[in-house]
């Protein structure tokens, strides 16, 4: 009986221990060594606390992590547990979850098998549509996930491929140069973006830093990730400062100022939803980084936007709220910096230009209609200070800032029965900004400014609303963004001959315009003259690269 017993007992241990390291092996891939150490290091009865709290600190809850990892072991593994974690599907499935859609070429004259996996926004990562390339090396074993900058573009391609020996290094070729030289039927054309970058404006080793992270499963469950992102590589940015006030081309007028570093450039994405409705850059010249402040200012209908300021290829991510009802704004600490009327400038109304500054001897309250603003300095229940202005868009008083001893206040704005109060510091280590403003004015023409709502009004299929902003925009003067908008109209109201006139008339003088280009293979399209559609489609991923261009490049009957 003692030696039945004794190997009762053992047979209890082991089963305990095998129990204890099977839970090691299923968070093999997301532990840390320190955590590991840690949990080692503990007895058994402390080790359930342990775990316990491990998923606390996750971005994924225990059952969700198993299931990923069940998923993995069985569809990219052997069903052995952890062996889904060798192929780089399953670390990427582990990471991320599920993608939002696939793309999957089985066979190819041109491919080895391959899969595109796309994710709508990676929390904490990417904030843009984000798409994984997997191909067969060799059309044998797992797929490897593809990595723009590391693997050649000949990798992809079956030995058959007539231009095999042609490519490089991705970065040698356009995207526009391989899809001349592949000519790949619209199923396949997929692959060539996917292959150039990972999402939209990522390039050169930007590529390999986001596949990265979207590859580790110890990096992105490790922690807490945000649940609305809005950037591409987050890293710590600057404040954005905006100003919304009523604009007299529709919805908003939205004034941007960002204080950074630059050299070389400032590019500005501006997305509703997974919509691109603006995108800018403006190149400098200064020899070295220095301080800026940049401005931009833009008419936004009223909803929820994801703003990306890219300085230096260091993307920065933000979110820009446009609210239906215009309210009494925030007070705004200024400098009045000069007279500016008859000119189109961010940060300037009734003629004045401002600039934010901390410590600026003014204020301004943006204002729902017209009207007079009474303003009042508070300390405690104590009125220090009181002063009156006129405005329009804003409101504008100089502060006294010489008279009211140094010290934290309140400064409150009242126009009828809308109010509102910010903290005020004077005389405590005061100190102006002596960035370089940078400030992009060439869309603020009246004819630009009405026909950037008229496309947002079209993007929004209000109609109507786009037709007569787009009248509006001609009456102002002609621009390519009025016609272009006006095409578009024509070509999805049936027009189809009126569009493609206007939409050629623009390509003649400007060949790269990725809007005359969609709105052309548009009309071909419905002309049924699809070679050509396709053609055009892929000039415009060339210049711009788009998922809905991609999308409708894909419905393309094969000719």
């Amino acid at each position: 009986m003692r030696t039945v017993l004794l190997l009762a007992v053992g047979a209890a241990a082991l089963h305990a221990a095998a129990k204890q390291t099977a839970w090691l092996d299923l968070v093999a891939p997301v532990i840390t060594p320190a955590e590991k150490k840690t949990w080692l290091a503990l007895g058994s009865d402390e080790r359930p606390g342990f775990e316990k709290e491990f998923w606390s600190n996750k971005a994924v809850t225990a059952e969700e992590y198993a299931e990923r990892v069940a998923y993995v072991d069985a569809k990219f593994g052997s069903t052995k547990l952890g062996s889904g974690a060798n192929t780089d599907q399953g670390r990427v499935y582990l990471a991320l979850g599920a993608p939002n859609r696939i793309t999957r070429l089985g066979g190819s004259r041109i491919f080895w098998p391959a899969e595109i996996w796309y994710y709508s926004i990676v929390p904490g990562v990417i904030n843009t549509e984000v798409r994984l390339l997997f191909f067969q090396n060799r059309g044998t074993g797992f797929l490897k996930l593809y990595s723009p900058t590391t693997d050649t573009f000949r990798a992809l391609l079956i030995p058959q491929a007539s231009v095999m020996d042609t490519f490089g290094p991705n970065e040698d070729f356009s995207e526009q140069q391989l899809r001349n030289i592949l000519k790949a039927p619209p199923a396949e054309d997929e692959i060539i973006s996917a292959a150039m970058s990972v999402a939209t404006g990522v390039q050169h080793m930007g590529n390999d830093e986001i596949i990265g992270r979207l590859s580790s499963p110890s990096y992105m469950l490790g922690r807490q990730m945000k649940t609305e992102v809005t950037s591409r590589l987050i890293t710590g940015h600057p404040e954005l400062n905006t100003i919304r006030t009523v604009s007299a081309f529709g919805g908003s007028q939205v004034d941007l100022s960002l204080e950074t570093q630059a050299r070389r450039e400032v590019a500005i994405e501006v997305f509703e939803g997974a919509t691109l409705i603006y995108q800018n850059q403006l190149h400098l010249s200064f020899p070295e980084p220095r301080p800026i402040v940049y401005t931009h200012r833009l008419d936004l209908l009223p909803g929820t936007y994801r703003v990306m300021i890219t300085v230096d290829r260091k993307p920065w991510p933000y979110e820009v709220e446009v609210p239906r009802e215009m309210g009494m704004g925030e007070i705004r600490r200024v400098t009045a910096d000069r007279d500016v009327s008859g000119r189109y400038t961010p940060l300037e109304f009734d003629g004045q230009q401002f600039e934010l500054d901390a410590y600026g001897e003014s204020a301004i309250v943006p204002l729902p209609h017209p009207g007079k603003v009474t303003w009042m300095i508070r300390h405690g229940g104590e009125v220090l200070w009181r002063g009156s202005s006129e405005g329009q868009a804003v409101a504008s008083i100089a502060l006294p800032v010489g008279n009211v001893p140094p010290g934290s206040y309140k400064l409150e704005a009242l126009m009828g029965d809308n109010s509102t109060l910010t903290n005020l510091v004077i005389g405590k280590g005061e100190k102006s900004s002596k960035s370089t403003l940078v400030s992009f004015n060439a869309n603020l023409h009246p004819a630009r400014r009405f026909a950037f709502v008229g496309h947002q009004w079209l993007l929004r299929n209000g109609f109507p609303e786009a037709r007569a902003t787009l009248n509006a925009s001609l009456a102002k003067g002609i621009t390519d963004e009025a016609r272009i908008e006006l095409a578009r109209m024509d070509a999805f109201e049936g027009n189809l001959d009126a569009g493609r006139d206007a939409a050629e008339s623009i390509l003649k003088q400007q060949p790269n315009s990725f809007e005359a280009l969609t709105v052309l293979a548009y009309i071909e399209a419905r002309f049924q003259d699809y070679p050509v559609a396709a053609d055009l489609y892929r000039r415009a991923l060339a210049v711009q690269d788009s998922p809905a261009v991609r999308a409708a490049l894909s419905k393309i009957p094969v000719q």
